[in-house]
Protein backbone atom coordinates (compact mmCIF):
# COMPACT_ATOMS: atom_id res chain seq x y z
CA UNK A 1 0.00 0.00 0.00
CA UNK A 2 2.86 2.72 0.92
CA UNK A 3 4.37 1.24 -2.45
CA UNK A 4 1.48 2.90 -4.41
CA UNK A 5 1.78 5.89 -2.09
CA UNK A 6 4.81 6.73 -3.19
CA UNK A 7 4.37 6.50 -7.00
CA UNK A 8 1.23 8.36 -6.16
CA UNK A 9 3.17 11.36 -4.84
CA UNK A 10 6.44 11.02 -6.86
CA UNK A 11 3.51 11.41 -10.00
CA UNK A 12 2.43 14.32 -8.14
CA UNK A 13 5.33 16.10 -7.47
CA UNK A 14 6.69 15.40 -11.54
CA UNK A 15 3.88 16.71 -13.03
CA UNK A 16 3.80 19.72 -10.73
CA UNK A 17 7.01 20.30 -11.92
CA UNK A 18 6.40 20.16 -15.19
CA UNK A 19 3.15 22.74 -14.54
CA UNK A 20 5.46 25.40 -12.46
CA UNK A 21 8.26 24.86 -15.15
CA UNK A 22 5.94 26.23 -17.70
CA UNK A 23 4.60 28.64 -15.67
CA UNK A 24 8.26 29.92 -14.87
CA UNK A 25 9.19 29.67 -18.95
CA UNK A 26 6.05 32.03 -19.33
CA UNK A 27 6.90 34.29 -16.57
CA UNK A 28 10.44 34.85 -17.84
CA UNK A 29 11.37 37.71 -20.15
CA UNK A 30 13.44 36.91 -23.00
CA UNK A 31 14.87 39.81 -25.28
CA UNK A 32 14.13 39.37 -29.07
CA UNK A 33 14.63 41.52 -32.08
CA UNK A 34 11.60 42.60 -34.24
CA UNK A 35 10.97 43.70 -37.87
CA UNK A 36 8.12 46.12 -38.10
CA UNK A 37 6.62 45.14 -41.63
CA UNK A 38 5.97 47.36 -44.33
CA UNK A 39 4.57 47.36 -47.45
CA UNK A 40 7.21 46.78 -50.35
CA UNK A 41 7.53 47.15 -54.30
CA UNK A 42 9.48 43.29 -55.23
CA UNK A 43 11.09 42.86 -58.38
CA UNK A 44 10.17 39.90 -60.18
CA UNK A 45 13.55 38.84 -61.76
CA UNK A 46 16.04 35.84 -64.51
CA UNK A 47 19.15 35.27 -63.36
CA UNK A 48 21.74 34.24 -66.16
CA UNK A 49 25.48 34.54 -66.05
CA UNK A 50 27.65 35.22 -68.90
CA UNK A 51 31.18 37.19 -69.79
CA UNK A 52 31.57 40.45 -70.58
CA UNK A 53 32.89 41.26 -74.41
CA UNK A 54 33.57 44.20 -76.15
CA UNK A 55 30.88 45.30 -78.18
CA UNK A 56 30.70 43.37 -81.82
CA UNK A 57 30.62 46.07 -83.63
CA UNK A 58 31.17 47.09 -87.17
CA UNK A 59 30.91 43.86 -89.66
CA UNK A 60 33.65 44.61 -92.25
CA UNK A 61 32.05 42.62 -95.70
CA UNK A 62 33.11 42.28 -98.81
CA UNK A 63 30.50 43.79 -101.24
CA UNK A 64 32.21 41.57 -104.36
CA UNK A 65 33.60 38.54 -104.67
CA UNK A 66 37.27 38.67 -104.38
CA UNK A 67 40.45 37.12 -103.75
CA UNK A 68 42.41 37.76 -100.89
CA UNK A 69 45.76 39.28 -101.11
CA UNK A 70 46.78 39.76 -97.66
CA UNK A 71 45.44 40.58 -94.18
CA UNK A 72 47.32 43.46 -92.51
CA UNK A 73 45.60 42.78 -89.12
CA UNK A 74 45.41 39.97 -86.15
CA UNK A 75 42.55 38.85 -83.96
CA UNK A 76 42.75 40.67 -81.16
CA UNK A 77 44.37 43.93 -82.50
CA UNK A 78 43.62 47.22 -81.89
CA UNK A 79 43.01 49.57 -84.72
CA UNK A 80 42.22 53.18 -85.13
CA UNK A 81 40.22 54.74 -87.64
CA UNK A 82 41.80 54.69 -91.10
CA UNK A 83 44.16 52.17 -90.32
CA UNK A 84 44.66 49.50 -93.01
CA UNK A 85 42.85 46.01 -92.54
CA UNK A 86 43.45 43.95 -96.04
CA UNK A 87 43.72 43.93 -99.76
CA UNK A 88 41.86 42.21 -102.56
CA UNK A 89 41.31 41.39 -105.98
CA UNK A 90 37.75 41.89 -106.95
CA UNK A 91 36.39 39.59 -109.35
CA UNK A 92 33.92 41.14 -112.13
CA UNK A 93 31.73 38.80 -113.69
CA UNK A 94 33.25 39.82 -116.99
CA UNK A 95 36.61 37.85 -116.51
CA UNK A 96 34.80 34.48 -116.73
CA UNK A 97 35.50 33.93 -120.05
CA UNK A 98 39.25 34.34 -119.01
CA UNK A 99 38.98 31.71 -116.39
CA UNK A 100 37.15 28.92 -118.80
CA UNK A 101 40.35 29.22 -120.50
CA UNK A 102 42.49 27.25 -118.11
CA UNK A 103 39.52 24.47 -118.47
CA UNK A 104 38.92 21.60 -120.65
CA UNK A 105 35.73 22.18 -120.61
CA UNK A 106 33.91 25.71 -121.18
CA UNK A 107 31.36 26.13 -118.42
CA UNK A 108 29.28 28.82 -117.53
CA UNK A 109 29.19 28.30 -113.58
CA UNK A 110 29.89 31.47 -111.27
CA UNK A 111 33.31 32.78 -110.57
CA UNK A 112 32.75 31.53 -107.30
CA UNK A 113 32.52 27.96 -108.54
CA UNK A 114 35.41 27.96 -111.02
CA UNK A 115 37.85 29.30 -108.81
CA UNK A 116 36.89 26.61 -106.35
CA UNK A 117 37.19 24.11 -109.12
CA UNK A 118 40.66 25.87 -110.08
CA UNK A 119 41.70 27.48 -106.62
CA UNK A 120 44.51 24.98 -106.28
CA UNK A 121 46.43 26.58 -109.45
CA UNK A 122 48.38 29.04 -108.43
CA UNK A 123 49.04 29.98 -112.17
CA UNK A 124 45.60 30.59 -112.67
CA UNK A 125 45.27 32.92 -109.57
CA UNK A 126 48.08 34.86 -110.52
CA UNK A 127 46.63 35.08 -113.83
CA UNK A 128 43.61 36.33 -112.55
CA UNK A 129 44.97 38.93 -110.42
CA UNK A 130 46.39 40.45 -113.61
CA UNK A 131 42.94 41.51 -114.76
CA UNK A 132 40.98 42.00 -111.19
CA UNK A 133 40.93 45.78 -109.81
CA UNK A 134 43.22 45.51 -106.60
CA UNK A 135 41.04 47.45 -103.58
CA UNK A 136 42.37 48.19 -99.98
CA UNK A 137 40.09 48.02 -97.12
CA UNK A 138 40.56 50.72 -94.28
CA UNK A 139 38.87 50.95 -90.83
CA UNK A 140 36.10 52.67 -90.53
CA UNK A 141 36.36 52.75 -86.85
CA UNK A 142 38.61 52.59 -83.91
CA UNK A 143 38.19 49.11 -81.77
CA UNK A 144 39.51 45.40 -81.83
CA UNK A 145 39.45 43.33 -84.28
CA UNK A 146 37.81 39.61 -83.95
CA UNK A 147 36.07 37.28 -86.14
CA UNK A 148 38.93 37.47 -89.29
CA UNK A 149 38.66 34.17 -91.37
CA UNK A 150 40.33 34.85 -94.24
CA UNK A 151 43.96 34.26 -95.20
CA UNK A 152 46.26 34.91 -98.33
CA UNK A 153 44.63 33.46 -101.76
CA UNK A 154 41.28 32.70 -100.65
CA UNK A 155 38.45 33.23 -102.24
CA UNK A 156 35.84 35.68 -100.68
CA UNK A 157 32.45 35.06 -101.62
CA UNK A 158 29.98 38.20 -101.70
CA UNK A 159 28.74 39.65 -98.76
CA UNK A 160 31.11 37.76 -96.61
CA UNK A 161 32.06 38.86 -93.17
CA UNK A 162 35.66 39.29 -93.58
CA UNK A 163 36.25 40.19 -90.03
CA UNK A 164 34.76 42.61 -87.23
CA UNK A 165 36.01 45.75 -85.55
CA UNK A 166 34.53 45.64 -81.83
CA UNK A 167 33.66 48.75 -79.99
CA UNK A 168 35.69 49.20 -77.05
CA UNK A 169 33.50 52.06 -75.51
CA UNK A 170 30.62 49.24 -75.12
CA UNK A 171 30.96 46.60 -73.14
CA UNK A 172 28.36 44.23 -73.68
CA UNK A 173 27.03 40.01 -72.03
CA UNK A 174 25.59 37.85 -73.69
CA UNK A 175 23.49 35.82 -71.51
CA UNK A 176 21.55 32.32 -72.33
CA UNK A 177 17.95 32.08 -71.47
CA UNK A 178 15.78 29.31 -71.28
CA UNK A 179 12.74 28.90 -73.54
CA UNK A 180 10.52 29.14 -70.77
CA UNK A 181 10.93 32.53 -69.55
CA UNK A 182 12.01 34.28 -72.60
CA UNK A 183 8.74 35.41 -73.43
CA UNK A 184 9.41 37.67 -70.09
CA UNK A 185 12.32 39.45 -71.65
CA UNK A 186 12.01 42.62 -73.70
CA UNK A 187 14.05 44.99 -74.41
CA UNK A 188 14.59 48.12 -72.16
CA UNK A 189 14.23 46.02 -69.33
CA UNK A 190 17.52 46.54 -66.80
CA UNK A 191 19.44 44.42 -64.83
CA UNK A 192 21.78 44.12 -61.56
CA UNK A 193 25.16 42.88 -62.29
CA UNK A 194 28.13 41.67 -59.95
CA UNK A 195 31.62 40.42 -61.61
CA UNK A 196 33.43 37.41 -59.89
CA UNK A 197 36.37 39.92 -60.18
CA UNK A 198 34.51 42.68 -58.00
CA UNK A 199 32.30 40.82 -56.15
CA UNK A 200 31.49 44.16 -53.82
CA UNK A 201 30.17 46.38 -56.61
CA UNK A 202 27.08 46.62 -58.55
CA UNK A 203 26.44 47.08 -62.31
CA UNK A 204 23.64 48.44 -63.90
CA UNK A 205 22.82 47.12 -67.62
CA UNK A 206 19.94 47.05 -70.02
CA UNK A 207 18.68 44.32 -72.13
CA UNK A 208 19.34 45.60 -75.94
CA UNK A 209 19.26 42.49 -77.99
CA UNK A 210 17.10 39.34 -78.16
CA UNK A 211 18.20 36.76 -80.82
CA UNK A 212 15.40 35.85 -83.49
CA UNK A 213 16.38 32.03 -82.70
CA UNK A 214 17.02 29.69 -80.40
CA UNK A 215 20.21 26.95 -80.06
CA UNK A 216 20.80 24.13 -77.48
CA UNK A 217 23.55 25.34 -74.81
CA UNK A 218 24.71 23.16 -71.97
CA UNK A 219 23.49 24.13 -68.22
CA UNK A 220 23.33 23.09 -65.34
CA UNK A 221 20.77 20.15 -65.50
CA UNK A 222 22.70 19.73 -68.79
CA UNK A 223 21.11 20.55 -72.62
CA UNK A 224 18.53 23.19 -72.66
CA UNK A 225 17.04 25.18 -75.45
CA UNK A 226 17.61 28.81 -74.92
CA UNK A 227 17.85 32.14 -76.02
CA UNK A 228 20.66 34.43 -76.02
CA UNK A 229 19.90 37.58 -74.71
CA UNK A 230 22.50 40.89 -75.08
CA UNK A 231 22.85 42.84 -71.74
CA UNK A 232 24.67 46.23 -72.35
CA UNK A 233 26.55 47.85 -69.04
CA UNK A 234 24.84 51.04 -69.20
CA UNK A 235 28.28 52.43 -67.50
CA UNK A 236 31.69 50.69 -67.43
CA UNK A 237 34.17 51.03 -65.11
CA UNK A 238 37.67 51.66 -65.47
CA UNK A 239 37.99 48.41 -63.57
CA UNK A 240 36.10 46.38 -65.71
CA UNK A 241 38.14 43.91 -68.33
CA UNK A 242 36.48 42.27 -70.96
CA UNK A 243 36.38 38.37 -70.71
CA UNK A 244 35.49 39.12 -66.72
CA UNK A 245 32.38 36.13 -65.30
CA UNK A 246 29.37 37.80 -64.49
CA UNK A 247 26.56 36.92 -62.80
CA UNK A 248 23.28 39.01 -64.03
CA UNK A 249 20.11 39.74 -62.68
CA UNK A 250 16.74 41.28 -65.04
CA UNK A 251 14.20 42.82 -63.65
CA UNK A 252 11.01 41.35 -65.48
CA UNK A 253 8.24 43.40 -63.76
CA UNK A 254 8.03 44.62 -60.27
CA UNK A 255 4.54 43.08 -58.03
CA UNK A 256 3.34 46.82 -55.71
CA UNK A 257 2.63 47.05 -52.13
CA UNK A 258 3.59 43.45 -50.90
CA UNK A 259 4.07 41.86 -47.34
CA UNK A 260 6.93 39.49 -47.18
CA UNK A 261 8.54 37.76 -44.71
CA UNK A 262 11.63 36.25 -44.63
CA UNK A 263 11.56 32.29 -44.85
CA UNK A 264 13.56 31.91 -41.28
CA UNK A 265 10.57 33.38 -39.78
CA UNK A 266 7.79 31.19 -41.13
CA UNK A 267 7.20 27.62 -39.12
CA UNK A 268 4.72 24.98 -40.60
CA UNK A 269 2.97 22.53 -38.05
CA UNK A 270 0.02 20.49 -38.90
CA UNK A 271 0.03 21.47 -42.43
CA UNK A 272 -0.15 25.24 -41.36
CA UNK A 273 1.99 27.70 -41.87
CA UNK A 274 2.29 30.39 -38.93
CA UNK A 275 4.84 33.27 -37.47
CA UNK A 276 5.39 35.21 -34.11
CA UNK A 277 4.60 38.30 -33.51
CA UNK A 278 5.28 41.06 -30.60
CA UNK A 279 2.25 41.98 -29.21
CA UNK A 280 1.75 43.43 -25.33
CA UNK A 281 5.08 42.55 -24.45
CA UNK A 282 4.00 38.23 -25.38
CA UNK A 283 4.88 36.00 -28.44
CA UNK A 284 1.66 35.75 -30.35
CA UNK A 285 1.25 33.05 -32.47
CA UNK A 286 -0.32 34.17 -35.98
CA UNK A 287 -1.69 31.50 -39.25
CA UNK A 288 -0.29 32.94 -42.33
CA UNK A 289 -1.65 32.11 -45.96
CA UNK A 290 2.07 32.29 -47.83
CA UNK A 291 2.19 33.50 -51.61
CA UNK A 292 4.86 33.83 -53.79
CA UNK A 293 8.45 33.34 -52.93
CA UNK A 294 10.90 35.94 -53.56
CA UNK A 295 14.80 36.37 -52.77
CA UNK A 296 13.53 39.06 -50.25
CA UNK A 297 11.92 36.42 -48.55
CA UNK A 298 7.80 34.70 -48.74
CA UNK A 299 4.89 36.48 -49.78
CA UNK A 300 1.73 36.86 -46.52
CA UNK A 301 -1.78 37.21 -48.49
CA UNK A 302 -3.39 36.77 -45.02
CA UNK A 303 -2.69 37.25 -41.76
CA UNK A 304 0.27 40.25 -41.29
CA UNK A 305 -0.63 43.69 -42.45
CA UNK A 306 1.65 46.41 -42.55
CA UNK A 307 2.68 47.64 -39.11
CA UNK A 308 3.37 44.20 -37.12
CA UNK A 309 5.93 43.78 -35.10
CA UNK A 310 7.57 39.96 -36.36
CA UNK A 311 10.03 38.09 -34.36
CA UNK A 312 12.90 37.22 -35.84
CA UNK A 313 15.12 35.14 -33.15
CA UNK A 314 11.74 32.70 -32.96
CA UNK A 315 14.23 29.93 -31.98
CA UNK A 316 14.81 31.72 -28.27
CA UNK A 317 11.07 32.18 -27.74
CA UNK A 318 7.49 30.45 -27.21
CA UNK A 319 4.21 31.17 -27.86
CA UNK A 320 2.87 33.29 -25.05
CA UNK A 321 6.12 34.41 -23.98
CA UNK A 322 6.63 37.69 -21.96
CA UNK A 323 9.46 39.37 -24.25
CA UNK A 324 10.88 43.06 -24.26
CA UNK A 325 12.18 44.07 -27.63
CA UNK A 326 16.47 44.38 -27.62
CA UNK A 327 16.07 46.06 -30.91
CA UNK A 328 13.25 47.29 -33.77
CA UNK A 329 13.96 47.46 -37.32
CA UNK A 330 11.84 48.67 -39.73
CA UNK A 331 11.34 46.94 -43.04
CA UNK A 332 13.37 48.33 -46.17
CA UNK A 333 11.28 48.63 -49.49
CA UNK A 334 12.60 45.85 -51.41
Amino acid sequence: MKKYIYLILITLIISGSIIMSGYIINGQTVQTDVLVLKEQDIDNTITASGKLQYRSGQAIKSSDTAIMESVSVKNGSEVKEGDLLYTCYIIDDAYTAMLSEYSDLIRSGSVSALLKDYGGSEGLMEELKKYCKKESIYAKSSGKVTGIKYSENDLIEKDSVILRISDKAVLEIPVNINENYINQIQKGQKADVVFNAEPEKHFLASVTNIAGEASMTSGLTGKETTVEVTLTLDEAGEELRAGYSAVCCITTSTDRKVIAVPYEAVYSEDGDDFVLVACHNKAEKISVKTGKEYKEGIEILEGLKEGDQLIVNTEKVKEGQRISIRERTVQTNG
